[in-house]
């Protein structure tokens, strides 16, 4: 053979040619050349398809030594058992018995053949066991008193039995699982009370002599009870069994917990799973088996799984049971499930969370489902028939006790790393998060329940803890707020409780009264405490008296070291957001303390001059971002000045600009500084900009609180866009993007859109050649994005604006566009957003102000930038896959071409030719899938039907107008075999058809040229 060349790689040459291949075939050796291995495989092959390769196989399975020899035989046996006669699986069955009866009880074999030895019994079962081979399980059974070896192969046959033919929950053909329904009844019938007897003897036998095989044997009748008589398995014989070895703490004891669990969880009627539960006496026996006093935390936490399984299966009989006949049978169920409680709580209570969180889907259920069990709860289904219910006071011990627990078992443990990068994907911490995600909404579940315990425990909480709180840990504080926090989300209208003064208003009271707690210095409680001043921080907008006492207190935690002056960068962030949204809701209760409160964190008011040589930054990030030592990150400090402004703007009108003026006093005297400081200036240009990006944001940031209607505070603004005009035009085109100057003067300039009204495009006439002097292409996508909202926000009144600076609003970004590469994906896709930036702007002009880009596209060549939008306009129209340039270039000229309707000079002057080609083409290939298609669609009708209205164009200018857009239809609709569709298109033109009868006969165009070419 070929493969004798095999001895020439590393292969014992003293080997047949059978054993060399397989050696090949298994080897790893990188010497042996593919073709080699081809040819061993093909050589291992032809004895698989041989007629006797299955008895070759089994002979040199005995006789070989090699592992992987013995392996192979093993593995190419099965998948020919299907082709065998009967007589010959008979006499392979012979064989196979023969060994497990001779060789199997002495021999220890490897896993790997343990494990194919019995797949290989498994397959004849499936093939033979129903009819030909009836004694397949007795015989197996037959040859367990032969020892250790005979009872694992017996467990591991009925495991791969299981997976291979008669379990439900694997994918099967119908012809496969008509055979297993029949093989399962077979064995129902003849063999399935002998194997439980096997079982019972395995689990009884083995428990010190081979653990392992208990173990399996639990395994076995967890998968196995889903299907075979309950009650085979459900005495109190097997039960007392499987209860001894949970007592044992063994190394089967988990095993047998799930067993356990697998046996009560098999579905049948509610009314027998209560009679099972109660004959059974499952109650007394778990009180036997779980170790309460156990520190086996992986044994406790199947104890746990076992008890909540038991639970669920008893909470869903007495769903079932409560609308039955049977009232009885329902008090059964729910006493059951209010006995296992003290079972629940036994594992909830753990100081281990991965115990108590085995429980908490049991709880989740029980408190999803318990409200309709209280009497009057659903009273609909009390008038449909029988049902049974519980009184609120049965059910508010468990309520009481798990609000109890759940406060101890919500605190974050001691291992828990809080904002730790390192650990965010760690499985115990995320574990951890989502078992507090669920106890939170059980919590709140109670308070469905019974609303008033619930608030009675969350006064009793806040409490104790005011009293008690020397002697309670940071975390423990955390949870007992955090809860108190969560309260506040079950209430339907908190001002309204907060008003009336109900049980959460007089907790906050008592919280607030508690200066320790308020003035504690653990970051978890500072936390906590901020949220809840936010969260029922608007009782002292109802309660004056309140605010009176208290609210100095909660100020002085906010900009303390409690808040903003803290010492943990987290609280401090966490302390600016929150103080921002805590002065809004009782802005004016603490107005008249502004002054006082500006005093007090003016310091960190403060934008400080860094020098550039400090500051070596990546050119992604902005020196408007960069964190100085020592001073607040740029978002903190811009919720300060956000805090103040919201104060500032509840002053009388009278004060309104005298007190903005103090509050932009610090960020306004650095612009001044800069510009009076121009050799200074010169010597650090980035360091100096930077300096000036960062205080105009700040600016930015104070005018949130403004609006048009503050007109007294107008001359202020007005005097600050001033100094922001100068400040750019001192630094224009001398520095990069990453200074931050430039997004920091637009940031304030949409910002003042909203703060000016009309008044400010008088300041945009001065800015707008500044802010366009950049060349950066996302600057540039930006300035457009806000040229086009500008146009949008004052309409008409930038007619004169556009006419000033259109060129200069067009053509720098469409001269960027027209650079930038397209060599990669990202590339085109940044050329995409400028041109779409471009096209909106011109869209929303045309719109609002098409005398103005009339005006420049009409001049002809003398006007460059009137010409280059007809072309950016014609170029949107080019290509049917981009939906929005399409969109925005089509509504323009629709736009367009309706103010030019009164002047035929003007329509004879744009490229109409140009246009109802690139249009109709386009419209023709567009996805009409696309909710925007349809717009496209519109917008072309109306371009069609201004460009062919015979009203305002001589006759002979209307007829090459029909010439142009026949060509158009030719052009567009390659193919066409009927015309029928084009000629109505122009005869609903020619009459001046409504819009809608000119979009249909233009969608019929698209329609039937896709029939006709497959488009």
């Amino acid at each position: 053979s070929d493969v004798g060349v095999a001895g020439k790689h590393g292969v014992c040459c003293g080997m047949d040619d059978f054993e060399r291949a397989i050696r090949v075939i298994f080897s790893q050796d990188p010497s042996i050349s593919p073709a080699v291995r081809q040819q061993a495989t093909e050589y291992c092959d032809a004895i698989k398809v041989r007629a006797d390769g299955w008895q070759f196989c089994w002979d040199r399975f005995l006789q070989s030594d090699s592992l992987e020899v013995r392996f192979w035989c093993l593995q190419a046996i099965p998948p020919a058992l299907r082709s065998l006669s009967p007589d010959a699986r008979s006499e392979l069955r012979g064989k196979l018995l023969a060994w497990l009866r001779d060789v199997a009880p002495s021999r220890q074999e490897e896993l790997v053949l343990r494990n194919k030895l019995a797949l290989l019994y498994a397959g004849l079962l499936k093939l033979d066991y129903a009819s030909s081979w009836p004694t397949g399980f007795k015989d197996l059974m037959s040859l367990l008193e032969k020892g250790p070896n005979l009872v694992d192969f017996f467990l591991r046959v009925l495991t791969i039995f299981d997976q291979e033919v008669v379990s439900d929950e694997v994918p099967r053909s119908p012809e496969d699982r008509q055979q297993s329904q029949q093989i399962k009844h077979a064995m129902r019938e003849g063999d399935v009370v002998q194997l439980v007897e096997c079982w019972y003897r395995i689990l009884t036998s083995f428990q010190k002599s081979a653990p392992q095989l208990v173990n399996d044997c639990l395994k076995v009748i967890a998968i196995y009870i889903v299907w075979i008589e309950i009650l085979t398995v459900a005495n109190d014989r097997f039960f007392s069994a499987i209860s001894s070895l949970i007592s044992e703490a063994g190394p089967y004891s988990g095993e047998a917990c799930e067993c356990l669990a697998a046996v009560i969880a098999k579905k049948m009627p509610a009314g027998k799973k209560v009679q099972m539960l109660r004959e059974l006496q499952i109650l007394q026996r778990l009180e036997g088996a779980v170790h309460r006093n156990a520190s086996d935390v992986q044994l406790l936490g199947k104890e746990a799984e076992m008890v909540n399984s038991i639970g669920e299966v008893a909470l869903e009989a007495y769903v079932d049971l409560r609308v039955s006949t049977d009232a009885n049978l329902a008090l059964a169920a729910w006493d059951f499930t209010k006995q296992l409680m003290s079972f629940v709580f036994f594992f909830f209570s753990s100081s281990s969370y991965q115990i108590a969180d085995r429980v908490e889907p049991f709880l989740t259920e029980f408190f999803v489902k318990v409200k309709s069990f209280v009497s009057g709860a659903d009273k609909q289904l009390m008038d449909q028939g029988p049902c049974h219910t519980v009184s609120l006071d049965e059910v508010r011990p468990i309520l009481m006790q798990t609000l109890q627990l759940i406060i101890q078992r919500i605190a974050y443990p001691d291992w828990f790393q809080h904002n730790d990068p390192n650990f965010e994907d760690d499985e115990q911490h995320i574990a951890f998060l989502e078992f507090r995600r669920s106890l939170t909404k059980i919590y709140k579940r109670i308070f469905l329940v019974d609303e008033q315990l619930g608030f009675q425990f969350v006064q009793a909480a806040i409490a104790q803890l005011a009293q008690g709180l020397s002697s309670v840990k940071p975390m423990e504080v955390d949870a007992v707020l955090y809860l108190y926090k969560e309260a506040g989300e079950i209430v339907k209208d908190v001002g309204q409780h907060l008003q009336a003064k109900g049980p959460l208003a007089g907790s906050f009271v008592q919280l607030v009264e508690c200066e320790a707690l308020v003035k504690a210095d653990h970051w978890a409680v500072q936390l906590a405490l901020m949220e809840i001043y936010v969260r029922y921080g608007k009782i002292f907008a109802f309660h004056q008296d309140l605010f009176s006492r208290y609210g100095q207190r909660v100020l002085e935690s906010f900009v303390g070291t409690q808040g903003i002056r803290a010492k943990d960068p987290r609280v401090v962030t966490r302390s600016c957001f929150m103080f921002a949204r805590f002065v809004k809701l009782v802005r004016a209760q603490v107005a008249p303390l502004a002054v006082q409160i500006h005093g007090a964190i003016q310091d960190l008011l403060a934008v400080p001059f860094v020098p550039s040589s400090l500051l070596p930054v990546q050119a992604e990030v902005s020196l408007t971002r960069v964190l100085i030592k020592g001073s607040l990150k740029v978002e903190d400090q811009g919720y300060l000045f956000e805090a103040l402004a919201s104060l500032v703007v509840a002053a009388p009108p009278e004060e309104l600009r005298s007190k903005l003026e103090v509050l932009l006093k610090g960020p306004a005297g650095n612009l001044s500084d800069i510009l009076g400081g121009a050799a200074r200036a010169s010597s650090d240009m980035p360091g100096y900009a930077g300096w000036a990006g960062r205080s105009i944001e700040a600016i930015g940031t104070v005018s949130k609180a403004f609006s048009a209607q503050h007109t007294s505070t107008v001359p202020a603004w007005e005097e600050i866009m001033a100094l922001t005009a100068r400040v750019l035009e001192k630094f224009v085109g001398q520095l990069g993007p990453e200074i931050g100057l430039w997004r920091a003067a637009l940031f304030l300039c949409r910002r003042m859109v909203e703060v000016l009204g009309d008044r400010f495009l008088g300041t945009l006439d001065t800015l707008l050649p500044f802010l366009y002097a950049s060349n950066d292409q996302a600057d540039l996508t930006e300035l457009t994005i806000f040229a086009h909202h500008v146009v949008c926000q004052f309409q008409q009144k930038t007619v004169l604006l556009l006419q000033k600076w259109l060129h200069q609003i067009f053509l720098r970004p469409f001269a960027v566009w027209q650079q930038m590469p397209e060599g990669s994906e990202q590339l085109k896709r940044e050329k995409l957003e400028l041109s779409c930036a471009l096209l909106q702007l011109l869209k929303e002009a045309s719109q609002r102000c098409a005398p103005a880009l009339l005006e420049a596209m009409l001049a002809g060549s003398t006007c460059r930038h009137g010409q280059e939008m007809i072309s950016m306009l014609l170029i949107g129209l080019s290509d049917a896959h981009e939906l929005r340039p399409l969109l925005y270039s089509s509504s323009a000229w629709a736009a367009l071409l309706e103010a030019a309707c009164s002047d035929a000079s003007a329509l004879s002057s744009l490229p109409l030719a140009q246009l109802l080609q690139r249009l109709l083409w386009s419209m023709v290939r567009m996805d009409y899938n696309d909710i925007q298609a349809q717009k496209v669609l519109n917008e072309a009708a109306s371009v069609l039907r201004s460009v062919t209205n015979p009203r305002v164009q001589p006759q002979t200018q209307l007829q090459q107008t029909m010439e142009a857009l026949q060509q158009a239809l030719i052009g567009a609709l390659p193919g066409l075999r009927n015309d029928a569709a084009p000629r109505r298109l122009c005869e609903a033109l020619s009459q001046e058809a409504p819009l809608k009868d000119i979009r249909t006969t233009l969608q019929q165009c698209a329609a039937e040229w896709r029939r006709d070419c497959g488009g």
